[in-house]
């Protein structure tokens, strides 16, 4: 039984913006394992998908049904009751999430999203655990897991924890903290991407890179250093690929005048296109 075990046996960080998530183990497991009791400085998420779990907290019994979750706050010594007569199948990880500043980036919601996920456990702090419903994929995104244990393709490690994540950060979603306040994104604009944005939106117009750079509040240099820098091509080259684009698809599909076509696509005249 225990050479077909799968688990997460590595501790794993994964870097996020301002904090980290810090996995310990991850298993998937059945009637058949037994638990001493234990505690440790983690946080802990049982939860059954299958059968019933009858789970000791600080020597009280508790009974968590096949769908429910119970997240468990660090240092509470608990153990699950072995009976492996009673057919079950739960999943178990142990976690922590700490602040980390080295790794904040520009934007404002890597400290709010920490933030919340802090207001979520509060409660699971105040009472040393928290019963809840688990989120509705949570039995998908275990099955998930389990299947990158097991198969182990190119970047499972990886896709494991990120899997891992999800599922702790869906069941504390089941929390009620009110409105999130991380509504905005971390990290540098990708500036690059704006310009791209503002040439797909204004290419039918007599655009350029002076008229780009002021609507985004920045200078022409500095507007096609960062272009060129992501597509290794000019802002103007790029542009008029994407009309000649449209073009092909205006002649092909529309009775439409050379004279028409131009300037629908942003050219001053059909001589241009």
């Amino acid at each position: 039984m225990l050479n077909e075990r799968r688990y997460m046996k590595n501790i794993v960080e994964l870097p996020l913006s301002g904090y980290k998530f810090v996995l310990y183990y991850a298993e998937l497991l059945n009637q058949g394992i037994a638990e001493f009791p234990h505690n440790h400085p983690m946080y802990e998420v049982y939860f059954v998908l299958e059968g019933t779990l009858i789970i000791d907290i600080a020597g009280q019994k508790y009974t968590i049904e096949a769908g429910q979750a119970c997240i468990l706050a660090k240092d509470i010594k608990h153990h699950v009751y072995y009976n492996p007569d009673v057919p079950k199948q739960y999943f178990a990880v142990i976690f922590d999430l700490v602040p980390c500043e080295r790794l904040s980036m520009n934007g404002p919601d890597g400290p709010l999203e920490f933030s919340d996920v802090q207001q979520a456990l509060r409660p699971v702090n105040a009472m040393g655990f928290h019963m809840l419903q688990s989120g509705s994929d949570a039995e998908r995104i275990v099955r998930l897991i389990q299947s990158e244990l097991i198969e182990r393709r190119l970047g499972w490690n990886t896709q494991a924890v990120l899997l891992c994540y999800q599922f702790v950060i869906r069941t504390l979603r089941q929390i009620d903290i009110g409105d999130a306040r991380d509504q905005q994104f971390a990290g540098r604009e990708n500036l690059a991407m704006s310009v791209s944005m503002y040439i797909h939106k204004h290419y039918p117009e007599n655009m350029s890179v002076e008229s780009a750079s002021e609507a985004l509040n920045i200078s022409p240099r500095h507007l096609n250093r960062a272009y060129k820098a992501m597509f290794s091509t000019t802002f103007m080259r790029n542009a008029n690929l994407l009309r000649i684009a449209y073009a092909k698809n205006f002649l092909c599909k529309t009775d439409d005048s050379i004279d028409s076509i131009a300037e629908k696509i942003g050219f001053t005249s059909s001589r241009v296109l």
